[in-house]
């Protein structure tokens, strides 16, 4: 299990760096990500809920202002580095946790890291999503 997440792990930091590092003229993963944020407004609007509407009426307006490719990018590879650094937390405390042979803590530790490696996996799929996007 070690190996895979390590394995795994460092495809998504190696995937990080590789990214071209300018951003298009066309800024399609913004466009995207503003579709998208279009496409819950309207949800909220339908639903009368003028506190979401106006949070995503927000962030339309930072996308639609600061948003570009390189950005989006960015933000995603930090989202893969941080559940990285969460995946090796939770594989150490699991480790101790074997060392210590407490087999409740063991199953809680165990839970926790299959959470983790989770997170880890979605995160680097929305990554990968994110660069296939700018390849098309």
């Amino acid at each position: 299990m070690r190996h895979r997440l390590t394995k795994m792990g460092t495809m998504a930091l190696l995937a990080g760096v590789l990214l071209p590092l300018t951003a298009s003229a066309n800024e399609v993963l913004c466009e995207s990500k503003a579709a998208e944020i279009q496409e819950q407004l309207e949800h909220a609007q339908a639903q009368n809920n003028q506190h979401r509407v106006e949070g995503l009426e927000r962030a339309l307006n930072a996308i639609e202002n600061d948003c570009t490719n390189e950005r989006v990018l960015n933000d995603a590879t930090d989202e893969v580095k941080e559940s990285l650094q969460e995946v090796q937390e939770r594989q150490a405390e699991f480790e101790q946790a074997l060392s210590d042979g407490d087999e409740d803590d063991i199953r809680k530790r165990r839970v926790k890291l299959e959470e983790a490696t989770l997170e880890l996996e979605e995160d680097t799929e929305a990554l990968n999503a994110l660069q296939g996007q700018l390849g098309n």
